[in-house]
């Protein structure tokens, strides 16, 4: 695919661009996706953990060193917007292609043919200037962890950030249930290890929600294995719901609740 660079140069990409497509049956509206080619290249199937693998779909976890996000391009209000936002980011902005009308199937090949044109013209540019990208097991050899295992730790960490970061508060309300499903199911079986795995992957979905929703202490309660415990999560866990939903009458209705069960009354 033949990229046109409307903001930075071809020759020079930065690495990251707003990329751009038309839909003739649609002239006034605009579909927009985000490329990023990784200056490493990574292997993010050793560090995604099962419950954000089922929210890639296809991706190829296993060579990510470029990829677009969101998968498929979503309408932007216009032009001036796409111009606005590359120049406070310093992104390349890019226009892809003109289709006729806006197929599901096609955008997505569209998308996808995109990326692989930006990350070639990567390449191209790294060759030229002598740079080539480290392989995974370099990056990690080179790092020097003052611990064992500390470096894999803490890029698991930050993948697995990045990733939540991605999910919309929806996606992130429906894993936070689906997690205290596993959490129960661990604790009966007196599984200790899957239930310190899923608290930890409840307390770092909490860092991607709002504080208001009390998300720990929804985990707090849900830890507490008693039939009080278990209403207790379930209030917190309906609250964080209508909360989203922006029904806030009903949140301080299960707010009035949740103090009235922790206070024995």
């Amino acid at each position: 695919m033949d990229l046109t660079f409307e903001r930075g140069n071809a020759q020079r990409p930065k690495g990251h661009a707003l990329v751009y497509f038309k839909v003739d049956t649609e002239p006034d509206k605009l579909y927009a996706s985000y490329i990023v080619v990784l200056p490493v290249k990574a292997d993010f199937g050793k560090y995604v953990p099962p419950f954000l693998a089922s929210h890639l779909g296809n991706m190829p976890l296993n060579d990510f060193s470029a990829f677009a996000m969101p998968p498929v391009p979503e309408e932007i209000s216009g032009h001036n917007e796409l111009e606005r936002l590359s120049d406070l980011r310093d992104d390349d902005l890019v226009f892809a292609n003109s289709m006729f009308s806006f197929d599901l199937p096609r955008m997505m090949e569209g998308i996808t043919d995109a990326v692989q044109s930006y990350s070639d013209l990567c390449a191209e540019f790294f060759d030229r200037q002598g740079l080539a990208s480290a392989a995974p097991s370099e990056a990690l050899d080179s790092a020097a962890p003052t611990a064992a295992g500390e470096v894999e730790d803490d890029t698991s960490y930050s993948v697995n950030e990045v990733l939540l970061g991605l999910m919309s508060e929806r996606d992130k309300l429906a894993e936070l249930s689906r997690l205290l499903g596993k959490l129960q199911f661990a604790q009966e079986g007196r599984d200790d290890n899957m239930t310190g795995e899923v608290t930890d992957e409840i307390t770092a979905l909490s860092r991607h929600l709002p504080e208001e929703f009390q998300v720990l202490n929804l985990l707090a309660a849900a830890r507490e294995t008693t039939s009080r415990g278990s209403r207790l999560a379930q209030l917190y866990l309906d609250r964080c719901f209508r909360l989203s939903d922006g029904d806030t009458a009903s949140a301080r209705t299960l707010e009035s609740q949740i103090e009235d069960l922790r206070e024995g009354r």
